[in-house]
């Protein structure tokens, strides 16, 4: 007997070994020589990244004792490039161009600091803070104007000097900058503002601790272009850079430290912002060091881009989350995170695909990041639709569910319009269709076909209608109870064998709410005939058991009294569409008069209404003299009998009074 095992395994190398015929291979003309009798494939290329990483470490480490020296040497370089008058006099018109533009940016605040007084006491907090923010952005925007015309016709951009001062005007702009965005999330003296929770001393010492390090490192971006073009090493210069990216993560862990030890923060934020802190500051450690070490800073731009629309992302969320009260701020928070989550994707597949590991051409990359932008747009529009689309209904359907919980019958609660009472389905289907056609047009515009999907997509939606009638029954049973407006949402409905308030609508079923607690779900199938009992009006009549010989006029006037008054009653005249009245004599019982009350009312609360009714009639005919009927039985005699029933009656009345009189003392025998 053969073995099977053996079989398979066999089958299985074959078809491995035969699988690259089956495959479309790139014609041999379009390879060259020396890509065809490269022996290790895209192996060879991460060899020869390492050996330049080894390469360029032992450079660096054998730079380590040099490098003051070369620092001093690059410095006389740029001291010596012109005399050291020019020099002196050109870092004095430097420092004057820097006082100049710190005075303009401090004095545009001292303007501006009535309208932030103002602002800071906007009831809305997220948009007092954006209006600083915006203020704020604007300023800086002045200041760099000013300094790049400086920059543009006042300095020469040939000369050591000159460069030194334009590099060191360039640092201090890029570090107001970041310390600009160290005040907008920290904002010390303005605890209301603050987008991350922590005391106000603590803020100043994160702010502090954050701005040390950012200016080291801010100056030394700066500045090492002139001190490369003025001699020192490019070794040297590594070494210098390395160290200035230890300093920055440092002076970041210790402003993370200090914000740990803050009480004003929570833990979860504590730990959750530790962990990205971290994590991001680790990370771009290791990226700065190895871009400086492979001197390729394309990785590490790309992740400064990702980590500068990540922040942007969650300043917008901060800010908004000021006001989370209102109800529209979470739509845009998630609308902002998903806009950022797509930009960060596709710029880190640009990194990591075409400059990193080289799966594509940056030739191919231009359509293929077109489409990938088409189609993250057309992603992004759908979800902020769909998020529209979502919070819009919410908002009518807490509002039209508000009156359903559990309580008295007197709450009256409001039935929902037709348009809230179909908000369910209507979200549903237009959730559906949301996501299909986007979904559909991002594959279209990443180059897949779609054809095959619509052609499945229908073959299956046969099938479905086909194999679940009951299902197709229900949903077009529900679909023309919605033409007919048969019920809503709040109104109470009898079904046949239940009752209830219509609580909920789904695409197969309706869900009621018995008064007493209890849940009936009906599909929309098995529904026959519908009583509304909450539609535009109701009349309630009610019958009165009064005595034999009420007076019928002084009843009716009486009750259209009573009426009146109720219609006057702020809480009760809005109830009624017409008044109290009498309606006539329905019975004459033989120990009652029995007289019927109607009134027309809102079919909110009609049952309240009569029992406000009932109970200022009981009132009003006591004050007015109207008996209502007694059970008790009365019995009359005449005649011969009554003459003895007289007589019987004083008989007893005398035994009564003798037993009733006081005692005598009797004679003695």
């Amino acid at each position: 007997m053969i073995d099977r095992t053996l079989w398979r395994r066999t089958i299985v190398i074959w078809l491995c070994a035969l699988a690259p015929v089956g495959l479309p291979m790139p014609s041999l003309a379009a390879i060259s020589e020396e890509a065809a009798t490269r022996v290790g494939g895209d192996l060879v290329e991460v060899g020869k990244r390492l050996d330049v990483l080894e390469d360029s470490v032992a450079k660096v480490y054998a730079a380590l004792p040099t490098v003051p020296d070369d620092l001093v040497h690059a410095v006389q370089e740029i001291i010596d490039d012109e005399t050291p008058e020019v020099f002196r006099r050109n870092l004095e018109s430097g420092a004057l161009v820097l006082a100049l533009v710190v005075a303009l940016l401090y004095g545009m605040r001292a303007l501006n600091r009535h309208r932030r007084s103002r602002w800071a006491g906007d009831p809305i907090a997220f948009r007092s803070a954006a209006k600083l923010i915006a203020l704020e952005a604007g300023e800086l925007l002045i200041v760099a104007g000013v300094c790049y015309g400086f920059a543009k016709f006042a300095f020469d951009a040939d000369g050591h000097h000159d460069l030194l001062v334009v590099a060191l005007l360039w640092a201090w702009l890029r570090w107001r900058f970041y310390v600009w965005l160290l005040d907008v999330f920290l904002r010390p003296g303005m605890s209301s503002m603050r987008l991350i929770a922590m005391d106000d001393r603590s803020a100043v010492k994160v702010k502090a601790l954050a701005a040390a390090g950012i200016l080291v490192g801010v100056v030394g971006i700066s500045v090492m272009p002139v001190l490369l073009r003025a001699g020192l090493p490019i070794p040297s210069g590594q070494v210098v850079v390395l160290m200035q990216g230890v300093i920055v993560a440092l002076g970041v862990a210790l402003a993370l430290a200090t914000y740990a030890r803050s009480p004003g923060a929570s833990p979860r934020a504590r730990r959750i912002l530790r962990i990205v802190v971290y994590a991001g500051a680790g990370l771009l450690l290791a990226v700065w060091s190895l871009c400086v070490l492979l001197l390729e800073f394309s990785m590490y731009h790309s992740l400064v881009w990702s980590m500068r629309i990540a922040a942007l992302a969650f300043l917008v969320d901060a800010v908004l989350g000021l006001s989370g009260h209102i109800s529209w701020v979470r739509f845009v928070q998630r609308s902002v995170a998903a806009a950022a989550a797509l930009a960060i994707a596709i710029l880190l597949a640009q990194v990591w695909l075409v400059q990193e590991f080289a799966v594509l051409a940056p030739e191919v990359w231009l359509s293929v990041r077109r489409s990938l932008v088409t189609a993250a747009v057309t992603l992004f529009v759908g979800y902020v639709a769909w998020r529209y689309l979502h919070h819009w209904t919410e908002v009518r359907l807490r509002a039209a569910g508000a009156g359903l919980g559990p309580g008295s019958e007197d709450d009256g609660t409001h039935p929902a319009s037709r348009l809230t009472t179909v908000l369910p389905m209507l979200r549903v289907l237009a959730g559906i269709t949301i996501l299909v056609v986007a979904v559909l047009l991002a594959l279209s515009q990443l180059g897949i076909e779609i054809t095959p999907l619509l052609a499945g997509a229908g073959v299956f939606g046969l099938a479905l209608s086909f194999g679940s009638q009951a299902l197709v029954r229900d949903i077009v049973s529900g679909v023309f109870f919605m033409f007919d407006d048969a019920f809503r949402v709040g109104e109470y409905i009898d079904t046949g064998k239940l009752k209830g308030t219509v609580e909920m609508l789904s695409l197969r079923s309706v869900r009621l709410r018995h008064q007493n607690g209890q849940v009936h779900t009906i599909p929309y199938g098995q529904l026959s005939a519908i009583t509304n009992y909450s539609r535009d009006w109701q009349t309630v009549k009610f019958n009165l058991r009064l005595a034999r010989d009420t007076d019928i006029e002084k009843v009716r006037k009486a009750v259209k009294q009573l009426g009146q008054q109720m219609l006057e009653d702020p809480d009760l005249g809005r109830e009624f569409l017409q008044p109290l009245k009498l309606q006539g004599v329905a019975e004459i019982a033989d120990n009652a008069l029995i007289v019927r009350l109607k009134f027309t009312a809102r079919p909110l609360k009609p049952s309240w209404v009569q029992r406000e009714s009932l109970k200022r009639l009981y009132r009003l005919f006591g004050e007015k003299g109207i008996d209502f009927a007694s059970n008790a039985v009365r019995v009359e005699t005449v005649g011969a009998a009554g003459e003895m029933s007289g007589a019987a009656g004083a008989a007893v009345a005398s035994r009564v009074a003798a037993a009733e009189a006081p005692a005598t003392d009797a004679p003695a025998a």
